[in-house]
């Protein structure tokens, strides 16, 4: 009897082992051969000059949105996110400059705010230049790499985003003498969705065991569902925003900030370079005949905790007034609108625990465009 209990023990160990090897296997050919490159395929990066941009033609599945799922990327012949299908030339042409928030992280492009006035313009071609964590420095670059390409747009849309005055103050700076704008200075990671691996086999993990890495992380996403629940029982304090600290300078004072992330300019010098740029994408815009709108939206900590230090607001009026642009584009008051009249209203326009609009508040936000701008 025990030699049988012991045989029938080696036997389901031996077998259990072998699930495992089988799975592991598959997940490395998987990962190898099928799975279209790893999170942030479609980002270039150019370290020897502290730059990056977007890789042409290229899909990828992309997760920079820790609570979403991952969502598909497709960049055209120029390097611009679209959403995959063909295009048809148009006698219009529509350009979205910003950041993240443009780009549209955590969600699919038909979702996101220039995929929705994408599909409901149809006369125009919508070329969406936004590049996560892009600044008026970057965007002016842009602009002027666009329009030496022969490009002629009917309408430039600039979104500008809290996030524009730590990231000018900070991050981003362009030199005469030098081709490209350059980041400058370098945290741990510079580029979005950089991966810095401390050894061989953390590398060696991220790129060969695709399938169970996304199961774990469903997981993860699961218990902490769970672990939000709870806090929100238990803690008074709790709060699904998402709390960064490039954006509280609307609700702080200034000599609070954690000036990590405002030197070497400050924030004085951010706002300034802010505001030249924007003269500077507004002149081109004019000498080219087209169209210039300047898009502000608000953050969930913007709504909640006010703009007692600095009124983003008043801001988006003076940058408008400044480069004399066609039209300010404020969506505030819609927003304002919905967190009075929802108790859930952070999770229903913005990620947990993250600083971007969902597809809910993307809707918002087309909507105000589509009223404002044509």
């Amino acid at each position: 009897m025990y030699n049988l209990l012991n045989k029938k023990s080696i036997f389901t160990f031996l077998t259990f082992v072998i699930i495992v090897f089988l799975w592991l296997l598959i997940d490395i050919l998987y990962s190898r051969l099928v799975y279209k490159e790893a999170s942030y395929g479609c980002f270039n990066y150019n370290t020897a000059i502290s730059f990056y941009d977007l890789k042409p033609n290229c899909f990828s599945k992309e997760k920079i949105v820790k609570t979403t799922n991952a969502y598909n990327v497709f960049t055209d012949e120029n390097g611009y996110r679209y959403s995959g299908e063909k295009k048809d030339k148009k006698e219009k042409l529509l350009v979205f400059l910003g950041d993240s928030f443009t780009y549209g992280v955590g969600l699919n492009f038909n979702e996101t705010f220039v995929g929705k006035i994408s599909s409901e313009k149809k006369e125009y071609n919508v070329l969406n230049l936004a590049i996560p964590s892009y600044s008026p420095t970057a965007y002016l670059y842009q602009l002027e790499t666009l329009l030496k390409k022969g490009f002629k747009p009917s309408k430039i849309i600039l979104s500008i985003d809290l996030s524009d005055a730590s990231d000018e103050a900070g991050r981003w700076e362009k030199k005469d003498n030098i081709d490209k704008p350059y980041i400058i200075k370098k945290p741990t990671n510079v580029f979005p969705g950089e991966k810095i691996y401390k050894n061989k086999w953390k590398k060696f993990k991220h790129t060969n065991f695709v399938g169970t890495r996304t199961i774990s992380n469903f997981v993860n996403n699961q218990l902490r569902l769970l672990r939000i629940k709870y806090k929100k029982i238990i803690k008074k304090d709790y709060t699904e925003l998402g709390i960064t600290r490039m954006g509280d300078f609307t609700y702080k004072k200034f000599d609070k900030l954690d000036q990590e992330f405002w030197s070497p300019h400050g924030i004085e010098g951010g706002l300034n370079k802010i505001e030249n740029n924007i003269k500077k994408i507004s002149k081109l815009s004019k000498e080219n005949k087209a169209e210039f709108y300047i898009l502000i939206y608000p953050w969930a900590v913007t709504l909640e905790y006010g703009q007692e230090s600095f009124n983003w607001e008043e801001y988006g009026k003076k940058l408008c007034e400044i480069s004399d642009c066609n039209k300010l584009i404020n969506p505030f008051p819609e927003f304002k609108k919905h967190k009075k009249k929802y108790e859930n209203w952070s999770t229903n326009l913005f990620f947990l625990h993250d600083v971007h609009l969902n597809a809910d508040g993307h809707e918002i936000t087309a909507k105000k465009i589509l009223k404002e701008a044509f």
